[in-house]
């Protein structure tokens, strides 16, 4: 399968990397190992401070290294979605891994159906112990919440597409996948259920949809997969193709939910803004969002600004979101500052003494 030949189009790998000397490694050897012949492999090293560069020298020539100050997450992005000069853009992780076949699968897809303008996939959840979840996207993303198909929900449209000659060491086709088409541009905007290191898309979806947001911290690749939504139709290949990595330091971890449910918020207002339609078509649940978003940020801030948790349980109680969790955190807020600290403080007591 491996050639030379200028007749396959140009795939470009795009992946930021921060302090991953640790996975880097690992996560390139998936790249180079892909069974698509013609790739493009651009890590943006985003003001690393351990041994990622050394990493990036061992790879090179195959592997495009850009250095830059620290900028977070959509500044590295954009920097390597500028660089690349593939016909097709795929987006990966410092410390994810790609099935072989990752690559080939979705260009056949997207080759197979030219008004389909992105493609994600199911992926796996794993760490040093080994894989801790076959088929992740329905634990990870609260959207999808008991939805027996998984992300596939949204996309009404089933086909099959060959997989076969991308796997390893297939001489023929004859492998199926099970793939879902759809417009998800009015779901997507109330959770997302796209994993932003399974995508891959045209690059000329670029130029209509725009690069990501770097005015937002945590949740830029759910305000620009919405934004690309609005451009075209999205595949879902129901088939895990990429393996991905828990790590405390990532940035769905505790330290960062304060940003994460803060942005939350604030795309929901702006996907409200930019399209009238998802309050005509979607209000109710639209407000739903927004009254969970409200009760998530208020308990990140319960403890450190009452009063505009309080104005945030409020809120939520407009959009008819009242919860055990929102007398809860109601109830938190409430309480005097110097109740909470004495309780703080015999339970400090009884902890030393036991």
């Amino acid at each position: 399968m491996q050639t030379d030949d200028s007749e396959w189009p140009l795939v470009s790998v795009v992946i930021p990397a921060f302090n991953a000397a640790a996975t880097l490694d690992e996560t390139l050897a998936s790249v180079l190992a892909q069974s698509w012949p013609r790739l493009e492999i651009i890590v943006v090293d985003d003001g690393s401070r351990d041994d990622t560069a050394a990493v990036l020298a061992r790879h090179a020539p195959r592997v495009r290294a850009i250095r830059r100050d620290n900028g977070g997450l959509a500044a590295a992005r954009n920097t390597g979605l500028r660089a690349a000069t593939g016909d097709f853009i795929a987006l990966l992780d410092a410390d994810d891994l790609c099935a072989p076949e990752r690559l080939g699968a979705q260009v056949a897809v997207m080759r197979r159906r030219p008004d389909v303008v992105l493609s994600a996939t199911e992926f796996s959840l794993f760490d040093e112990s080994g894989t801790l979840s076959p088929r992740h996207a329905r634990q990870y993303y609260s959207r999808l919440g008991a939805a027996a198909a998984g992300p596939a929900t949204f996309f009404p449209e089933r086909l099959e597409v060959d997989v076969g000659p991308w796997l390893p060491g297939a001489a023929a086709g004859g492998v199926t996948m099970a793939v879902q088409v759809g417009d998800v541009s009015l779901p997507l905007a109330l959770g997302n259920f796209v994993h932003p290191p399974t995508v891959l898309f045209r690059r000329e979806l670029l130029a209509a949809a725009g690069l990501f947001d770097e005015t937002i911290r945590n949740c830029c690749d759910w305000e620009w997969l919405v934004r690309a939504a609005r451009v075209g139709k999205f595949a879902f290949i129901d088939r895990p193709l990429l393996r991905y990595r828990r790590s405390p330091s990532q940035m769905s971890g505790p330290r960062h939910k304060l940003q994460l449910y803060s942005d939350v918020l604030d795309n929901l207002r702006r996907f409200a803004r930019d399209d009238p339609r998802l309050l005509q078509e979607q209000g109710r649940a639209w407000r739903r969002s927004v009254g969970r978003a409200s009760v998530d940020l208020a308990s990140a801030l319960v403890e450190t600004d009452r009063l505009r948790a309080l104005r945030l349980l409020a809120q939520a109680a407009s959009c008819g979101v009242v919860s055990l969790g929102w007398a809860r955190h109601l109830a938190k807020a409430m309480i005097p500052g110097i109740v909470v600290r004495r309780i703080r403080a015999r339970r400090a007591e009884a902890g030393s003494r036991g």
